[in-house]
């Protein structure tokens, strides 16, 4: 018996060598196999790739069969080794497949490469839509985006989505926001993102939160369950939140429509905390987020500005219109603030779009700046000699028809004004109020002060600008500011001219062709409260209201604020009301 065991061991150990041997030929045979086929699968843009690269791929699948070889041993690991070996050219094709994506330059060429290869990854789906965001044209958008390639996109992605990660998930969210306007079926993919995202408690980082929030509020996704989600979620993370997301997740909730104070104040709070973290393009989107939301939180607000102005020559020329721009809605911007961005903004005058040397001219009209009427005349003569005004967004129209009227410059540039209108009024109204508003005193404007120019306003303009006007003056009769203010008029009496005053302000009144917060009819005092939420300032219209025989009355929003208790506030308003009444 012990010769067999010892005859045994004696003939095994040759079996196992053979067997090994056996093992490692068939080992190199399908590395030898893979390698080649990976050679004829890859794009034509790689085969410019460096032999030592794909050397190392090999070295890659060499130590990988060795380790299969040697954890399945001679039996059965050649099935093993297969499935390794398939899993790692799986995960190479879908890198290759996404880099391919990503290095098209023809939309059309994306979405026939997609459909070729239709059983790719989610990874290079999302890839293939980023790519398509990023190429699609406007003279292009409507036939890509109704292509029925892109259709078999959005629903490849929507099938998979279950599958993804937290990380592939916001990646797929931001893919989708990269598109100018919404389809029913980039709209069903981000509804389906959303009902896949509500169930992922607990496992977004900020990143991935903020970027998930504002895709879907650009998509139009506001259900209640997505927008709780996203808040409950938010106040979780609020001590890892950075910069950059504080201003995306304020911005998504202002898409929303969503006021949240608690969720508000926490963010606000983080931003005041983080502020010297804040990059050039942090300061700027901040500020634009605060100024739409009408945000008044003056603290973060100086700290802001304060960063800005000692880092002035840090911006791009965009930046600082866009500073500009955000600083004078929120009635911000004083006359040395306008010198400091100017002497910063000249330097790089010709390389700044038509947008934005309007939006500068409009900041300027916001300042009134007067002061700088030259640097304004350069700015108009640039926006002018740029092109057409075919071209031209509407907003930018509506931003330089405004600015010329407030800065008393229609005379001076009758004929570009004339065409501006004109190029406006060949469109049809826009359903964004701001623009709207600000015609609206555009429109008073030449009625009042320049009938001269003989520009017929369409009755479709007239009624829409109307409208605009109507809609956010009557929302101001909820807020707690004129209530407020209401409040302070009904017990205040004062002296002027030798005689005792009372006010009895009305709310809303119409007055020539102007609305007014507040109307005092026998003394014809006329008040209007400089909101930070109102899209322009109130001076022009005030102008014109004095023309017409009232007596107006502009209560600065930060001023009021100053004025903390009730006896300060008296002392304001009775300071603003005699000096008014005075000849």
């Amino acid at each position: 018996m012990a010769y067999a065991v010892t005859r045994t061991k004696s003939c095994a150990a040759p079996l196992a060598a053979r067997a090994q041997r056996l093992g490692t030929a068939r080992c190199m045979t399908a590395k030898a196999v893979l390698s080649a086929q990976m050679r004829k699968d890859r794009p034509a843009w790689l085969q410019a790739v460096t032999p030592a690269a794909w050397r190392q791929q090999g070295r890659s699948l060499a130590l990988l069969s060795a380790a299969a070889a040697k954890a399945a041993g001679p039996h059965g690991g050649h099935s093993t080794l297969l499935q390794l070996l398939q899993q790692r050219r799986t995960y190479l094709d879908s890198v290759d497949r996404s880099i391919t994506v990503r290095s098209m330059a023809d939309p059309l060429e994306v979405l026939q490469f997609m459909a070729d290869h239709a059983d790719s990854d989610a990874r290079t789906f999302e890839a293939a839509l980023r790519t398509l965001g990023k190429l699609v044209r406007p003279a292009t958008y409507s036939d890509i985006v109704n292509d029925g390639r892109f259709h078999g996109i959005l629903a490849s992605l929507a099938s998979r989505l279950d599958d993804c990660d937290a990380r592939m998930l916001s990646m797929v969210a931001d893919a989708t926001a990269r598109f100018r306007t919404s389809t029913p079926e980039l709209s069903d993919l981000a509804q389906r993102l959303a009902e896949v995202v509500i169930r992922r408690e607990d496992a977004l980082n900020p990143r991935n939160l903020a970027s998930i929030a504002i895709a879907l509020s650009l998509r139009s996704v506001r259900d209640t369950a997505t927008i709780e989600f996203v808040r409950t979620e938010a106040i979780k993370l609020m001590d890892d939140f950075e910069p950059t997301q504080c201003v995306l997740l304020l911005e998504a909730f202002r898409r929303w429509g969503v006021f949240d104070k608690q969720l508000v104040d926490l963010v606000v709070e983080r931003m005041c905390d983080e502020v010297d973290r804040f990059t050039a393009r942090d300061v700027v989107d901040a500020l634009e987020v605060v100024s739409r939301m009408g945000l008044a939180r003056g603290f973060l607000i100086r700290r802001l500005c304060s960063l800005s102005f000692e880092n002035l020559r840090q911006f791009t020329p965009r930046e600082l219109t866009k500073m500009a721009y955000a600083l004078g809605k929120l009635r911000f911007l004083t006359h040395t603030d306008v010198d400091d961005l100017l002497d910063a903004f000249a330097p790089d005058l010709e390389k700044v779009t038509a947008s934005a040397l309007t939006e500068m001219l409009f900041a300027l009209g916001m300042a009134n700046a007067l002061h700088q009427l030259d640097f304004a005349r350069t700015l108009v003569e640039k926006y002018v000699g740029d092109g057409p005004f075919k071209g031209r967004t509407l907003g930018s129209l509506a931003d330089f028809c405004w600015a010329l009227c407030n800065l008393g410059l229609v005379d001076e540039y009758s004929q570009e004004f004339k065409a501006a209108i004109e190029e406006i009024f060949d469109r049809s109204p826009p359903q964004n109020r701001v623009p709207l508003i600000k015609l609206f005193d555009v429109l008073g404007a030449l009625e009042l002060e320049h009938k001269g120019l003989s520009i017929p306003v369409p009755a479709i303009w007239k009624a829409a600008c109307d409208d605009a006007d109507r809609f956010e003056m009557e929302k101001l009769e909820s807020s707690r500011l004129h209530n407020e203010i209401i409040m302070r008029f009904d017990h205040l009496r004062g002296m002027a001219n030798g005689m005792r005053w009372q006010l009895r302000m009305l709310r809303n009144q119409p007055t020539g062709p102007y609305r007014v917060d507040m109307l005092d009819e026998d003394s014809k005092i006329v008040l209007d409260v400089e909101t930070i939420s109102w899209p322009v300032s109130r001076r022009m219209k005030h102008e014109f209201l004095r023309g017409l025989g009232f007596k107006p009355l502009r209560i600065d929003y930060w001023e009021w604020r100053r004025a903390r208790s009730e006896e300060d506030q008296n002392l304001f308003l009775e300071r603003e009301v005699t000096r008014v009444l005075q000849p």
